[in-house]
């Protein structure tokens, strides 16, 4: 049985967020299909850069069946530009398992078995869209949890994790599981802030050890992160006559997995990538000049990537890729593919 002090925090944070709930696309629909996509998105994605990719992907594929039923290729060009292509993959996997199957699966169990799909987005698609009394435990509700309770040991330790489990589960009001989930998800990402919290607007202020004690510069509690490694790359930047540049299409899995870029290999200089650059392309190589035609730098998730792309003529045609316009658009290339692409149009 709930405690009145439970229920009195969990009906301020609703009444909150009837009123200050962000106007976000997906929170027009019920449609398991839509919400699902939503989640997905915003596993690596902010918000604001999601929502146009998020129209863009219902319009390419506007059911479960449609995105079922098109080729991964179709399916990777459509996100091109967005990064983490594993998400696109397994969302076409999943697709094509749920029409399989004959419909969405309702609980979380059932959306934990399909591909791509962790604790946080299966709870997050069955409370919503499903009813189910479930708590959806993301970043931002993990930072509102650990404030609530002043809890200053870091959030990486599983044991922290559950105490915080542990008291939201008891906040969540029956049948209301998908507004209180969006309630905390709002919170944390515009109130309850990482740093610099808004502790004066808060709804649930009169409830939060951390702020009584004015501790929010110290929770939750953070471990310094190691530095980022750095992996250097060499592209071939090879052309045909007509300007056309070659891509190849990576192997299914891994970082680029089934998109197309340059032929590329890990390495720092052009002597140490050249003969595996032709093993690649099955024909020998002649670097073109002696300068570097552009270096780039991307930082991924786990890691910063320095691109080192040299141009380089083959001895004869290639025996694999294709050549495409430098401003052609139909085919998924991942972000540094397409702005050394973009460097051709300038």
């Amino acid at each position: 049985m709930r405690s009145p002090v439970d229920t009195a925090l969990s009906q301020a944070l609703l009444l909150w967020y009837a009123r200050a709930a962000r106007p976000l696309p997906w929170r027009a629909t019920r449609d398991p299909y839509a919400i699902w996509v939503a989640e997905v998105l915003l596993q690596q994605t902010r918000v604001e850069a999601a929502i146009p990719y998020y129209h863009r992907f219902l319009a390419a594929f506007p059911t479960v069946e449609s995105l079922a039923a098109a080729e991964e290729e179709e399916v990777l060009r459509v996100w091109a530009g967005l990064g983490y292509y594993a998400r696109a993959r397994n969302l076409h996997r999943a697709a094509r398992r749920i029409v399989r199957e004959g419909g969405f699966p309702a609980t979380v169990e059932g959306w934990r078995r399909l591909p791509g799909v962790g604790p946080y987005t299966a709870a997050a698609v069955s409370s919503i869209a499903f009813g189910q009394n479930v708590l959806a435990l993301d970043g931002n509700a993990l930072r509102v949890g650990t404030r609530l309770l002043g809890i200053d040991e870091p959030l990486e330790d599983p044991r922290t994790r559950l105490r915080i489990r542990t008291a939201l589960e008891a906040l969540i009001p029956e049948g209301r599981a998908g507004e209180f989930n969006q309630a905390l998800m709002d919170l944390g990402a515009t109130v309850c802030l990482a740093r610099s919290p808004r502790c004066g607007t808060c709804p649930v202020r009169p409830w939060c050890r951390t702020a009584a004690q004015g501790l929010w510069e110290r929770i939750p509690a953070r471990r310094a992160k190691p530095p980022k490694p750095h992996r250097h790359f060499v592209a071939a930047l090879v052309r045909d006559a007509a300007g056309r540049v070659l891509v190849v299409r990576q192997p299914p899995r891994g970082l680029w997995g089934g998109l197309w870029t340059l032929p590329q290999v890990e390495a720092r200089t052009w002597k140490q990538a050249r003969p595996r650059l032709e093993r690649v392309l099955g024909v020998r190589l002649r670097r073109r000049n002696g300068k570097v035609f552009a270096t780039l730098r991307h930082a991924f998730t786990h890691f910063l990537a320095t691109f080192h792309v040299v141009e380089a003529s083959p001895s004869t045609l290639p025996a694999v890729g294709r050549f495409t316009s430098p401003c052609s658009s139909e085919l998924p290339l991942p972000a540094p593919a397409r702005r050394i692409l973009g460097r051709l149009n300038t």
